[in-house]
Formats: structure tokens, C-alpha cells, sequence
């Protein structure tokens, strides 16, 4: 096997998403992350680290406005938008504003200067350190594009002139996967990278401007070792002259479930066949212990299928084949997937394997030893928690904070954290993994194939009977305790 790569669902060492207790109490937001809201609706939140002096301080202004918002005669203002504040600002002179960017991007972490989407536009600064002079300069830049962002023919003109250095989110709304994945969504219309047509109609353009881009549809996001306090008085200096309040909420972008259906699609960026098997449900965000717990019941149950498929091929000697475990969570839903890099003539023998060994694991449940492993591990990530939080950079900090305000998660303190980690952990058997591990194993997935492009279209009909046969559950039997009375049990179902 050429190798494997794992990213679970929120992952890493997320100071949020995860607990192990049946009460439903509601979760308490971490205290380090100080908020506050302006009078005119403008949100901001900081988290100071003195524990990294040398770090870069962070700073993310995120607009509740993206593409979805347009309609045909405005698709490309987002983007449009985006690239303006980069070419002028009322705020500061071009000497001042280039030296800014020079000295406003990570060089070992570079992020592109904004970011536009179907539902936010974000705005990414990184500054060195001990630089209060410079901190304020990229405060009153936010600002003037926030609210004061200049509108002329010139400035459009050069906006559309220079380089794009705007990204999107997606970073390629054409890939062929995504464009099936929107099917049945209103973000198939709203592409984020659209261009708008020329000429542009600046005043068009500019109620647009007005009104999306107002304050109380605005978060500033701070993570680095800064005075609370101060920053807090210049954030209310730099953005309490921002107007306006929304008219109209904007839509909320959604997915449909996806299709049980097994696809195949070409991307010719690929060099080798890509077969998935997709898990979709619903996301359910994550505000009290009893939903931390089903998170993180369910989360590693994944990461112990993961290890154990990924055992199996390695033992198998397995040639020309990687696997890879994906979790992430697409506006609404929770997608889980296996990814297996495989030679186009092994697809189905790989497949096979992978099948009987899931097949195994939800019949048989998981062995001992690897059970044993993995609390192992996550034993020991627990007990170096506070020395892996310490070695956590701003930016790592600042992208999980991103995260989880995104899919409703709350973020707990570092030592609630290790509380309800510890309880988790210790109350965790074998049998409860192998219920949880049944329940997933049990859900319709999605075979999808992603071919190189020029190569023959594989045979997805045979793929997916291969699957079926050795998947197919055995005539179902009620589970009966020696009493004669059907078995209950207390462990939350997974999602549907």
C-alpha cells in the first residue's frame, strides 16, 4: 500500500465538538474568546495568547454575503467587490495600503487576501507581532472596506485590470464533483468565481455594496497576543461610524441528501481512479452535552473503521491502491466518505476487500486489540492536551474558530475539554463502539467513481452488485437477551 491520509470531522485538537455524558446540559462558551457587539449590529470577538508571544496576530472580517445574493444582472459583485478593496481604499494612501499587504501575509501560512462564496466574503489579514502601528492601519483598512469603499470608473476599471489574487470557496466551483454534489441546490446558479459583465454598472454596483455589506451582517475575528481591552476600544473606534441595517435576510444556502445512486464522473486533473463511498446525513450542531456525546461517540467509531480498513490492506500486500478517510460538513450536511486511489483494473478487487472487512466489523464488531489501541492513543492525546494547545499557532487557532462558528459547534475551555474527555473515555466499552460501528455500517452510502479523463468508463453497474452482495445483510434476527425479552439500550442511533 503507497500510503493512507486521515481528516475526521472537525478534527484535530478542537477545543469543541465532543463529550461523553447522557445530561443535556448546555454547553458553556470557552471565556478566553471575548465578544462584544457595536450599537449599530457589528460583531467582533478576540482570543489574546500570551501563551504565543512570537505568533502573528490574525485577523478574519467575515461579511454574511456572498454569491447567493445576486441575481442575473449582479453575478459577479461579490468577487467584484472583493477585488476593489484591494486596488483602493479611502482609508489609507497606496504607499501605505502596499506596505500593508507586504507585511500583512504569513509567509509560512499565506492565505489569499479575501475570500468570496456562495454565502460569506472574508477578508484575511496576518500581521508580525509587537506591531501596533500596523494593527491599526489594517483595522482602519477593514473599516473603509466594511463601509467606506470607494466607487468610481476608475477604481472598477482597476480593480478588473490587475491580477485576481481573490479565492474562493470552493477553490474550484467547476469541479465536476461539486457540480453533481449541488444538484437540486440554489447554489448551482451562484457561482462565486463568476465574472460580472462589463461594462459595470457602478451604481447598481453600489446599492448592492450598501446593502449587503452592512455592519450588523459583519464579524472581526482576533486571535494573538494582544490587550483585549485596547483592541476592543479601537474595534469600537475603527467600525462604530459603519451604517445600515439589512432590509433583507440573505438566503441560507442548503444541500440536497445526496443520491443513493452510484455515479461516475471525469476530472482531468486526476492521474488514477478515485472510488468513494459516501455517508450523507444531516448535520446536527453541537450546544449541550448529549449532542458532544453522539458527536463523539460517532467520530470515533469512524476514525476506528478508518485504522481497521486501512490495517487490512496493508496485511493484504495490496499494490497500487491509498486510502484515505474524509468527514467534513457541507452547508447542512454531514459528509463522511472513504477514498480509495486505486489502479483502474484492481477497482473491483480492491473493493471487494474493502467491503468484507466492513462487512466483518458490522457482523463480528471490532477486535479487542485495536479497540485497546485506539483508547490507547486518545489516552495519551489527552494527557499531553495542554502541552499540544500551547504549540498551537494563531492561525490553526484562528481556522478552528472559523469552523465551528460555521457549523454551530460551541467551543469549550481547554479544561472543560479535558473534564468531559476524560469521562468519555473512561466510560467507553467495546460494545457500545461496536453498536455505534453496526449503526453506520447498517445506513445507505453512495458508490462514486472519479476517472482520469481519456480513460474507458468503468463498469459502475458491476461495482456497485459487487458491493451489494457482500454487504447485504443476512436475514435480519431480533436480538433477545437469555430472559427471552428483546435487548434496549441507551446509545443515541446515528444520524439520519
Amino acid at each position: 500500500m503507497q500510503g493512507s491520509r486521515i481528516c475526521l470531522l472537525v478534527g484535530g485538537i478542537v477545543l469543541a465538538a465532543s463529550a461523553s455524558i447522557v445530561q443535556a446540559d448546555t454547553l458553556q462558551p470557552d471565556p478566553a474568546w471575548q465578544q462584544g457587539k457595536l450599537d449599530n449590529g457589528f460583531n467582533w470577538q478576540i482570543l489574546s495568547t500570551p501563551q504565543r508571544p512570537s505568533d502573528r496576530i490574525e485577523l478574519r472580517l467575515i461579511v454574511n454575503t456572498g454569491s447567493l445574493v445576486e441575481n442575473t444582472q449582479q453575478t459577479g459583485y461579490s468577487h467584484l467587490l472583493s477585488r476593489m478593496a484591494l486596488v483602493h481604499n479611502s482609508a489609507l494612501s497606496p504607499t501605505q495600503q502596499r506596505a500593508l499587504w507586504q507585511q500583512g501575509m504569513d509567509p509560512n501560512h499565506p492565505l489569499a487576501p479575501a475570500i468570496t462564496s456562495y454565502d460569506f466574503t472574508q477578508y484575511n489579514l496576518s500581521l508580525p507581532n509587537n506591531r501596533p502601528d500596523l494593527l491599526k492601519e489594517a483595522l482602519s483598512w477593514l473599516a473603509a472596506t466594511a463601509g467606506k469603499m470607494n466607487f468610481s470608473e476608475d477604481v472598477v476599471n482597476s480593480a478588473l485590470g490587475s491580477d485576481d489574487p481573490i479565492a474562493t470557496w470552493p477553490a474550484n466551483p467547476m469541479d465536476p464533483w461539486w457540480r453533481y454534489r449541488m444538484k437540486g441546490s440554489a447554489l448551482l446558479g451562484h457561482d462565486p468565481a463568476a465574472r460580472t459583465t462589463t461594462p459595470v454598472d457602478i451604481a447598481q454596483l453600489k446599492s448592492f455594496y450598501q446593502q449587503w455589506y452592512t455592519p450588523d451582517a459583519m464579524t472581526l475575528f482576533v486571535v494573538g497576543n494582544v490587550e483585549g481591552r485596547s483592541l476592543s476600544e479601537l474595534i469600537g473606534k475603527y467600525f462604530s461610524p459603519l451604517t445600515g441595517r439589512r432590509q433583507t435576510p440573505a438566503p441560507m444556502p442548503t444541500l440536497s441528501p445526496l443520491p443513493h445512486q452510484p455515479v461516475s464522473l471525469v476530472n482531468k486533473s486526476l492521474n488514477q481512479d478515485r472510488l468513494s463511498l459516501m455517508w450523507d446525513s444531516p448535520w446536527q450542531p453541537i450546544r449541550d452535552e448529549q449532542s458532544m456525546q453522539h458527536y463523539w461517540l460517532s467520530d470515533l467509531a469512524r476514525e476506528a473503521l478508518f485504522w481497521h480498513v486501512q490495517r487490512a490492506l496493508s496485511e493484504s500486500k495490496a499494490e497500487g491502491v491509498q486510502v484515505g478517510f474524509d468527514c467534513r460538513v457541507l452547508y447542512q450536511r454531514a459528509q463522511c466518505a472513504i477514498n480509495m486511489d486505486s489502479d483502474n483494473a484492481a477497482l473491483n478487487k480492491n473493493l471487494e476487500l474493502i467491503a468484507r472487512e466492513l462487512a466483518k466489523i458490522r457482523d463480528n464488531g471490532l477486535p479487542q486489540d485495536e479497540f485497546d489501541a485506539l483508547m490507547a492513543q486518545k489516552t495519551t492525546e489527552l494527557n499531553k492536551l495542554f502541552a499540544t494547545y500551547a504549540r498551537t499557532d494563531t492561525s490553526v487557532l484562528m481556522s478552528q474558530r472559523l469552523r465551528s462558528q460555521q457549523n454551530a459547534v460551541v467551543d469549550i475551555a481547554p479544561e472543560q475539554y479535558q473534564k468531559l474527555r476524560q469521562s468519555f473515555l473512561s466510560g467507553l466499552t467495546l460494545p457500545m463502539m461496536n453498536q455505534e460501528l453496526r449503526q453506520q455500517l447498517s445506513q445507505e452510502l453512495t458508490l462514486m467513481l472519479i476517472q482520469p479523463q481519456g480513460e474507458p468508463e468503468a463498469n459502475m453497474k458491476a461495482l456497485q452488485e459487487s458491493w451489494m452482495k457482500i454487504m447485504t445483510p443476512p436475514a435480519s434476527n431480533t436480538s433477545v437477551s437469555e430472559d427471552g425479552k428483546p435487548e434496549v439500550s441507551d446509545i443515541p442511533k446515528a444520524s439520519q
